[in-house]
């Protein structure tokens, strides 16, 4: 290291920034030659593996002042060609490169004919990225082609190189997104002749389905609100999601994934709403699967006439008998009727509280203990309705359940809570439900629980910050599998995987049948609920003149057999204080709950 360097280093070291910029610039002040010096310099600092960014700022700045102050007439240098070539792009660190361009008057022509030689290049190679950085630092994207850079990118699924080229500008942001949107012009189609036509690009093999994953990740994460000015991103979001939910149909592998007909076929109806381009894709899913009784029912559904289908579905439709006889829609995956777990007791009673009263009602019971010392159990859940992008922010918690031993509060938060004075009624019930000594919530999983209460509901948020009263059955549950395994009478001994996740796992290993997850994934937006629904969330009711009647539930919810897992354990585990131990813990990680009710269909 020179002697210059080695004082400028010395000083930087001490904190002597103000120093080793004056000595910088006395240097270059009385050299007959600057800016071969500084040119010489770089090259040193820049060649070996050492951390030399604060020495060549110290240079850069002070040859900058140097310049500003004296405006030199030094008849200019010729520097070796491919030396400054490296230097560009892949030796000197980014930040500089703009006073470094300026100082060795290198032109913006100049500059973007190096860049272009580089984006020719493997996207895999580290130059790539390199001049990808300089582009963004120097805000240059609009100098360049779509087909130079964005394009490319694209059809290569380079996420991490998108991210890096948009930026976070808006303006980069529907870029993207316009080009997306002519891509899927015509539904994904004609992917290779809009790129031969409108962008000039032959590209013989298109990942259609990592594309479309693309497509559809940045639609919901820039402009799933936007559908008129992005139909064709919007429309390709909602075949995603018939075709997930396609599967989930015919699949009949996954009991986490399964839906009763009934929901499926109201979350179906509501994608396609009066879309005649998306009724068709889905009749011609149904097609492909040869199910004739679904694609009547929606033709039927739908009110669509026959001859309006496109010919190949006018003669797979006609080539079928009896097709104007009523269908009813049947999912083969489903037909067996498998014994699932039941409230065992007949006494127990089911409020659907949509009215102040029944809400007094439900805070009287809350709070009437027979002394202050008096500890209370309560079985809870949460549902909501399910979405199937990344619009998770749009989701609002529907309906929540709180079970005694002998009751069971179905609570509607999407209508009814909401109306309720936060300061007085919405707090009382937050403050006793998570925030008091002598409760204890037993959950499982309650981290999308807690997330959805808070983002519907900001009052839960204060009381949610202790979480003292939380007993989530979902850490017990695995604790025990580790190390009390004896303690499930149903447990394999072989360690056989079981078909069963997360809670309704649990209960089949108390007591040897598994929950009824089929409702789960459905609407819990609309009122009146289903009857399939209302037994799920733990209550068979009926509405006459708008007002639920109580009834008694033979029928399985989670907020209950959450009650009745507990009494089970805590006769069989080990110590009396086990499940103390566990009180006001969280759970780790988001995918220790149950399915979770927001999907992202892409995944």
């Amino acid at each position: 290291m020179s002697s210059l360097l080695k004082t400028l280093a010395d000083q930087l070291r001490e904190h002597n920034d103000t120093r080793a910029g004056e000595i910088a610039f006395d240097y270059f002040n009385q050299s007959h030659q600057p800016y071969d010096d500084l040119f010489k310099y770089l090259l040193s600092l820049t060649e070996t593996n050492n951390q030399n960014v604060s020495l060549i700022g110290c240079l850069i700045q002070s040859f900058l002042q140097w310049e500003t102050q004296t405006k030199p007439t030094y008849a200019w240098a010729t520097f070796d060609e491919t030396c400054m070539n490296n230097l560009i792009l892949s030796q000197l660190p980014v930040v500089f490169l703009n006073d470094f361009c300026q100082i060795f008057r290198i032109s913006k022509e100049h500059l973007f004919s190096l860049l272009r030689t580089v984006l020719r290049q493997s996207m895999n190679a580290s130059l790539y990225k390199r001049a990808l950085t300089i582009i963004v630092k120097l805000q240059y994207q609009s100098e360049f082609l779509d087909e130079e850079i964005l394009l490319p990118l694209i059809l290569n699924s380079r996420d991490h190189l998108i991210h890096l080229f948009v930026d976070n500008q808006q303006e980069l942001e529907e870029k993207l997104l316009n080009i997306l949107n002519r891509l899927y012009r015509y539904g994904g189609r004609s992917l290779g002749r809009i790129l031969a036509e409108e962008f000039n690009m032959n590209v013989p093999n298109i990942n259609k389905k990592a594309l479309g994953k693309l497509a559809v990740r940045y639609w919901n994460l820039y402009g799933h609100n936007q559908v008129t000015k992005y139909p064709n991103l919007a429309s390709l979001q909602h075949k995603r999601t018939l075709n997930y939910l396609i599967n989930v149909k015919y699949s009949g592998s996954s009991e986490e994934k399964t839906m009763s007909d009934e929901a499926w076929n109201e979350i179906v109806a509501e994608v396609i709403q009066d879309d005649q381009d998306l009724l068709e894709f889905l009749l011609e899913q149904m097609i492909n699967r040869d199910d004739i009784v679904s694609v009547k029912y929606w033709i039927n559904q739908t009110k669509r006439s026959v001859d309006s289908l496109p010919n190949w579905m006018q003669r797979y439709v006609y080539s079928k008998t009896n097709f104007g006889r009523p269908t009813t829609l049947s999912n083969p995956a489903r037909r067996a009727s498998p014994n699932f777990y039941k409230i065992p007791s007949k006494d127990t009673q089911i409020t659907f509280i949509d009215t102040k009263s029944e809400y007094d009602r439900l805070l009287e019971r809350l709070f009437t203990v027979k002394n202050d010392a008096e500890d209370i159990y309560l079985g809870f859940d949460c549902e909501w309705k399910p979405i199937f992008a990344n619009a998770a922010n749009e989701q609002r918690i529907s309906v929540m359940q709180i079970a005694f031993a002998d009751e069971i509060f179905i609570l509607d938060m999407l209508h009814f809570f909401r109306t309720c004075d936060s300061e007085t009624a919405q707090q009382r019930l937050a403050d006793r439900l998570f925030d008091d000594d002598h409760v204890t919530i037993l959950c499982y999983g309650f981290r999308s629980d807690a997330s959805m209460l808070t983002s519907s509901y900001p009052v839960f948020s204060r009381a949610l910050v202790s979480g003292k009263t939380l007993l989530d059955l979902c850490l017990v549950h695995f604790d025990l599998m580790n190390t009390q395994r004896h303690v499930f009478p149903y447990a394999s001994t072989n360690n056989t995987p079981s078909k069963d996740k997360g809670l309704s796992e649990l209960v089949r290993l108390c007591f040897g049948i598994a929950l009824d997850k089929s409702e789960q994934c459905s609407n819990w937006e609309r009122r009146p609920l289903r009857s399939a629904q209302i037994q799920y969330a733990g209550k068979q009711y009926f509405y006459a003149n708008s007002l639920p009647h109580l009834f008694t539930s033979t029928l399985a919810t989670d907020a209950y057999c959450l009650l009745a897992v507990y009494n089970f354990l805590k006769t069989r585990v080990e110590s009396a204080d086990y499940f103390r131990s566990f009180r006001g813990q969280h759970t780790k990680k988001p995918d220790s709950s149950p399915m979770p009710k927001a999907m992202d269909e892409t995944d």
